[in-house]
């Protein structure tokens, strides 16, 4: 048992440093690496229980599933200052305003092991010159959290951003419906918005 702590310790120490030395890791190598350190944790489990590679198999999993592999981030803006402001009827004098528009996920039916893009569209005004906004993605399963999937700042400006993102899903996911909950969020305002996907 005092061994298992140990090697258990080790482990701990080592995803720590891995994840916290390397600054410019990018959110595709962390999942990689995810799935990588699970298996080397299910290893140990298995080698204290007399069972390697079924260790490193359930280890694999709790890895894969809590490192998905995330590409960078895409936007573009869709509607100019001018347009959004009209679109809104917006006046100077109601400060920032940031609005949900809609959130996709495609395809939306998937199998595990493939690649899924999830896009938010939202309408931002009253920044000025442009402000820092923070875009976050989560997997959920119902309303349990399943992994979160990125969590990144930009400088937008006034207007009506797309922001899209691809992740790959891991092949050991299991069948069913999950939502992809997009929270988008300024030092003033906060919005969140979601999308189901089916996997097959």
């Amino acid at each position: 048992m005092k061994r298992f702590i140990s090697l258990f310790l080790i482990m701990v120490m080592t995803i720590s440093i891995l994840f916290y030395g390397t600054g410019c890791q990018t959110y595709g190598e962390a999942g990689g690496l995810g799935a990588a350190l699970g298996g080397a944790t299910g290893a140990i489990i298995g080698h204290q229980s007399g069972h390697a590679l079924e260790g490193a198999a359930i280890g694999a999993v709790l890895g894969g599933i809590a490192g998905l592999v995330a590409h960078d981030i895409k936007a573009r803006k869709a509607k100019s200052a001018e347009q959004t402001s009209t679109e809104y009827n917006y006046q100077p004098s109601q400060g920032e305003r940031l609005s949900f528009e809609r959130a996709e996920v495609l395809p939306n039916v998937v199998t595990p092991g493939n690649m899924i893009e999830t896009t938010v569209q939202y309408a931002l005004l009253g920044t000025g010159s442009g402000t820092s906004v923070t875009e976050t993605r989560s997997l959920l399963r119902g309303e349990q959290l399943i992994a979160d999937i990125s969590s990144s700042s930009f400088n937008r400006n006034d207007g009506t951003w797309v922001s899209s993102q691809q992740f790959r899903l891991p092949p050991n996911l299991s069948p069913g419906q999950y939502t992809i909950l997009f929270r988008v969020s300024t030092r003033l305002s906060s919005i969140s918005g979601r999308a189901t996907f089916v996997v097959d």
